[in-house]
């Protein structure tokens, strides 16, 4: 039967509706390979579980961080694990039921027939009755006559309900893994959450994001400096003012113009050594000088700023890491509510050595986790590297080709400006 006009235009209005998180992906076979689901409880309520344990102590070992179950939370694992029941070519992997949130990660393998939102709506109906359980509701003898359903009770219970409150939001997030590899990255993602979680409660201000804050460096004529110092735009009038209208709506804007947000430890902002970080193309050959002057650096206290986009800034962000030694990371979106941190990155802000910056509004992107700490992000456009890497020039206050005439043991910061 086919739909009236009444019908496409409810469909359309409710899908714009929708968060830009949680709609399906036209391009995706949502009947076979990996998923990783996530799915919220109304307002968030923390009904599923709560956390406990010692984050010093590894996944596995008595003591280990924790997710302890409410009823509602056992209702729910056992409704997500009755999904292999139920489907054939269906395998449930790994699960997690935070206190207001759950993360599942599901194989759909060749021969299933069933669209993977019609496996989670059934998932969901299950978790609501679990929910309606242990609030004593007798959802299963109501809105029958002689054992007949009445017509009044043909709802949605994963949605909306006569008999009971749904327990999720509708609609969920989902997230493709391609690769084995990819799967277990999210499997030792599912593991961390509770250690991840507790860490985050007990170093809360290490996680707060500072929004749409000002400063006299940062304006909109230092911005499109970038531009006019490029290679490539310099000498293309056109092409410049085009690339300049296309970062103008992705920054972060107010009534005070344009804006910065962060998150970490905004200490490191403040300091008087700080030092930017790029890596040209035309200095490739010398590389390795310009990497040892920057850990150098960093290793007799100098603050590295970097948006560590190329293939060797992320090489010497490695090692930053492994040394333990703080920087300042621009980041190529801004931060949604819930963000703090990928990775490793999370464990940085913890330790207060990391400070992340964005000149961008928060746009929601599909990303696809390829190695640890870092993401496979959609393409980063020319035009917002150049911004960037000026803005790693404005917060250190020096150009970026310092390293040049850094001579070992120059701590004092006596080199050319």
């Amino acid at each position: 039967m086919p739909y009236t006009p009444e019908c496409i235009a409810k469909i359309r209005q409710k899908e714009a509706e929708m968060p830009e998180s949680l709609r399906r992906d036209p391009n995706v076979d949502y009947y076979h390979g990996w998923f990783f689901v996530t799915l919220s409880t109304r307002d968030e309520v923390p009904v599923l579980s709560w956390c406990e344990g010692d984050v010093n102590k590894g996944y596995g070992e008595p003591g280990a961080p924790r997710c302890v179950y409410t009823d509602i939370g056992k209702g729910v694992l056992k409704a997500w694990t009755r999904n292999g029941e139920v489907y054939p070519n269906v395998v449930v992997d790994m699960a997690e039921a935070m206190p207001e949130h759950f993360h599942g990660l599901i194989h759909l393998q060749q021969g299933n027939n069933k669209h993977l939102g019609t496996i989670i709506k059934g998932f969901m109906i299950g978790s609501s009755h679990a929910y309606w359980d242990t609030l004593g509701i007798p959802w299963r003898d109501m809105g029958y006559i002689k054992g007949v359903r009445t017509p009044q009770y043909e709802d949605r219970d994963h949605t909306r309900s006569y008999r009971g409150p749904a327990l999720f939001v509708h609609g969920y997030n989902d997230v493709e893994p391609i690769t084995e590899d990819q799967v277990e990255i999210k499997r030792a993602y599912i593991r961390d959450q509770a250690k991840k979680r507790i860490i985050q409660g007990d170093r809360h201000e290490c996680f707060r994001k500072y929004r749409h804050r000002h400063s006299n460096t940062w304006t909109v004529e230092r911005c499109m400096r970038a531009f006019a110092i490029d290679r490539v735009f310099r000498y293309n009038v056109e092409k410049c003012k085009a690339a300049q209208e296309n970062v103008k709506t992705r920054l972060i804007t107010d009534t005070g113009g344009i804006a910065l947000d962060h998150i970490g430890n905004k200490s490191l902002l403040y300091s008087q050594k700080k030092l930017p970080l790029v890596c040209h193309s035309a200095d490739v050959a010398r590389f390795e000088e310009q990497k040892a002057a920057v850990l150098e650096a960093a290793r007799n206290g100098w603050i590295i700023v970097s948006a560590f986009v190329s293939q060797k800034e992320r090489d010497i962000k490695q090692q930053l890491m492994e040394e333990g030694l703080s920087f300042i990371e621009i980041t190529d979106n801004g931060y949604s509510d819930r963000y703090k941190g990928f990775g490793r990155a999370f464990y940085a802000l913890a330790e207060n050595r990391l400070c992340q910056i964005t000149p961008w509004s928060y746009l929601y992107q599909k990303d696809v986790p390829v190695v640890e700490g870092q993401k496979k992000s959609t393409a980063i456009s020319r035009e917002m590297c150049l911004v960037m890497n000026e803005l790693a020039r404005v917060i250190s206050g020096r150009e970026d080709d310092w390293w040049k005439t850094w001579k070992e043991g120059a701590c004092d910061g006596k080199f050319s400006k």
